[in-house]
């Protein structure tokens, strides 16, 4: 099942549609098995700005694979090692942020992938299915695997160039608060110099034969993205979608303790 997402991923990332996913910080399998209920395209699995780690995934990932959903999962570092015990647990993808010379691409490149591409350590325990599907596994995963470099500070896009010429990985994502941050530019915003930014990253990345990606906050900024080439996009998290609407069931009610409900 594992290798089965990961192609289905890679599948669609390849048939030039968008994919749409969203982000999960809560660690439960609970929470896992309603968000892949919904149908989104991926589950993005943060590791980076939320409690879920590397041990969670083989407890985590089996609520997703139960309905179809494939799963990317960003570490907490460029640690080759947190790669490769994701990669293990058998992610359909990897996400590695903050992104920012061609030395580093190169380092994630071979930090997941076997060789000769790469330097990936061979013990695929449950990618595998524990090792049933060991030798599939291992002649495929390279190109079943979905790897995504976030591009996130101003160091990184001087060096955009240098870290699109790496060959072994798919998607360039674009984290736009980080990187209008690092920019001097306001957050949030995707109009004015971010909106050339946001362009020019794109041109780009087509240019090197890869796929964009970026975060959106408002559905509303997605047609204009999927004009400047982005196809990947993350929106919204559990925990988002847990506040937002426990929010707005608790100002409705707000009607009845003001004589406004009916």
């Amino acid at each position: 099942m594992p290798l089965t997402l990961a192609k289905s991923l890679k599948a669609r990332l390849r048939s030039d549609q968008p994919i749409f996913g969203a982000w999960v910080g809560i660690p439960h399998p609970t929470v896992i098995e309603l968000m892949a209920r919904s149908q989104f395209g991926f589950l993005l699995l943060d590791g980076e700005h939320s409690p879920i780690g590397v041990q969670d995934l083989a407890s985590l990932l089996p609520s997703a694979e139960l309905h179809g959903t494939p799963t990317i999962f960003r570490p907490r570092s460029k640690s080759a090692a947190d790669i490769k015990a994701a990669l293990d647990a058998g992610v359909s993808g990897l996400m590695v942020p903050m992104i920012e010379t061609a030395e580093e691409a190169r380092a994630i490149v071979a930090a997941g992938k076997y060789a000769p591409a790469g330097m990936r350590g061979i013990g695929p325990w449950r990618a595998s299915g524990y090792y049933e599907a060991f030798e599939t596994y291992l002649a495929e995963a390279n190109d079943a695997t979905t790897l995504i470099l976030q591009l996130e500070s101003a160091k990184g896009l001087a060096n955009l160039e240098d870290i699109l010429a790496v060959e072994g990985f798919d998607v360039l994502f674009v984290g736009p608060a980080d990187l209008a941050s690092s920019l001097g530019l306001p957050i949030g915003r995707f109009d004015g110099e971010m909106r050339d930014v946001l362009q020019r990253t794109a041109d780009a990345v087509k240019r090197a034969g890869k796929l964009a990606a970026i975060d959106v906050s408002a559905i509303s900024a997605i047609p204009e993205l999927i004009e400047m080439g982005y196809c990947l996009f993350t929106i919204g998290s559990d925990m988002g979608f847990i506040q937002a609407s426990s929010r707005g069931l608790v100002r409705d009610l707000a009607a009845f303790s003001t004589g406004q409900g009916t």
